[in-house]
């Protein structure tokens, strides 16, 4: 029978030495060359590269299997997330090639197209006036661009938070005349100046 109070102690883990962990050490690659260079090692090495080809043929897109990478190797402590980024492109290129090179079709996991939803889409999906073709063919059912949204212009305010505006259009008009500045901040013009002596 297992001890309740054998558990940790609240707090405990901000007593313990965080460094054990390599991600919290500083990475031990921080030149770009380098960290190429390992990547370049480790996804040529026999045994991970047939792995890695096994994935792509499988249907893993280039995409996935390179933020898996580099992921990996932040919790290795190779590199720092930031940096991981910047190698993220030119691993998933040499997987690429990897690929090119073993004649395996491969997908890159990237959509060219972004869906934009028009306001007539959503108006059908409000009123569930959706029909199976619109579901089934996402790409025709979302069709257009953000233009669609609106065909009036929109005020743009400019000026800042705290810059007065026109009641009627919530726009910014201008800067307000001194004397109304001066009642804002406290200031009475008819308060005569107290002289010091």
């Amino acid at each position: 029978m297992r001890n309740m109070l054998d558990g940790p102690i609240p707090g405990e883990n901000y007593t313990s030495d965080t460094k054990n962990y390599p991600w919290h050490r500083p990475p031990e690659l921080t030149k770009y060359d380098d960290a190429i260079k390992y990547s370049i090692e480790k996804l040529t090495d026999p045994k991970a590269a047939e792995g890695l080809l096994t994935f792509i043929e499988a249907g893993m897109p280039i995409a996935t299997a390179a933020d898996i990478f580099v992921t990996n190797g932040i919790g290795k402590g190779k590199w720092t997330p930031d940096f991981a980024i910047l190698i993220a492109g030119p691993v998933a290129r040499m997987m690429e090639l990897m690929a090119k090179a073993a004649e395996i079709e491969y997908d890159l996991g990237i959509d060219d197209d972004v869906p934009v939803p028009t306001v007539e889409f959503f108006k059908a999906v409000a009123e569930g006036n959706i029909d199976k073709e619109q579901v089934e063919d996402a790409s025709e059912a979302i069709e257009g661009s953000v233009d669609d949204f609106s065909e009036e212009p929109m005020g743009v305010a400019t000026g800042g938070l705290m810059a007065p505006q026109n009641e009627a259009t919530g726009l910014t008009e201008g800067v307000a005349p001194m004397d109304e500045q001066d009642a804002m901040l406290g200031y009475d013009p008819t308060d005569e100046e107290e002289v010091l002596v």
